[in-house]
């Protein structure tokens, strides 16, 4: 059974109504039969990229599952609604699955990072989860994989056999690549979750859990993240807070 979906009709997808244990649960029971599926946790900076990109709201249209990660789609699901929807935030969904795949025996592949960053990565992941099956990991160079180097990663997945490949490159970066190699791998879930990899690895800051409770999550990564974060994240903020405003009127008058 898929999770419940609420359709956000300005961005032509539906978003996941659902929560950690369920969304889980769920791919307990969908991975035995799933090749190629795509998940994309739907953060602020996402969600203004599809405000202003048609390329981007296109690539998410195609995705079999998104998660509300950021308060703002969470907000915008919970008004089309007509009453809460859970948050599900990819750095988190992240520990939960490495937690609850233990019992289950899923086998995880992290791409993204730096090999300094994967190895502190999966170290601390591995010293968290003892029982966690860790099938590889990828730092791929900071340009476009050759032909070589595709065919490279192609034989690893193969050879790795992963239930879950973790797509640590940012957004949309990540979630373009995903659509467009899904299809090359034997794979079957692919996750696009950002700066998880950076955060779980210890290489940046996370927000405090009393942060993240409140939503202000945006506002922790502006403040941490240094000068080209803070003001990517101020026209962001702006951008979706504008969109939010403007859609909460319309709903009302309606």
């Amino acid at each position: 059974m898929r999770v419940p979906q609420i359709f956000l009709d300005d961005f032509g997808f539906s978003v996941a109504d659902s929560r950690y244990d369920d969304v889980l649960a769920m791919f307990r029971r969908e991975l035995p039969h799933c090749r190629g599926r795509f998940a994309v946790f739907l953060e602020a900076n996402l969600l203004s990229l599809c405000l202003k990109d048609r390329n981007v709201r296109e690539c998410l249209q195609e995705a079999d599952w998104i998660f509300p990660d950021g308060v703002a789609a969470a907000k915008l699901a919970s008004w089309q609604k007509g009453s809460a929807v859970e948050r599900i935030s990819g750095p988190t969904f992240l520990l939960k699955a490495c937690e609850y795949g233990q019992e289950c025996h899923w086998r995880h592949f992290f791409y993204g990072g730096t090999p300094e960053s994967l190895r502190s990565l999966t170290a601390k992941l591995q010293t968290a989860y003892p029982a966690m099956e860790i099938a590889g990991s990828y730092a791929p160079p900071f340009r476009a994989l050759t032909a070589a180097e595709e065919e490279e990663l192609k034989r690893r997945l193969a050879a790795a056999k992963p239930d879950l490949l973790w797509v640590g490159l940012g957004g949309p970066k990540q979630e373009f690549w995903i659509r467009e190699k899904r299809k090359d791998w034997d794979v079957p879930i692919a996750l696009g979750v950002g700066a998880a990899f950076d955060f779980h690895a210890g290489t940046r800051p996370w927000a405090p859990g009393w942060v993240r409770r409140l939503g202000l999550e945006w506002l922790w990564r502006a403040v941490s993240g240094g000068r080209r974060t803070f003001f990517r994240n101020l026209r962001c903020v702006s951008t979706v807070s504008w969109y939010l405003c403007r859609k909460r009127t319309a709903l009302k008058t309606r």
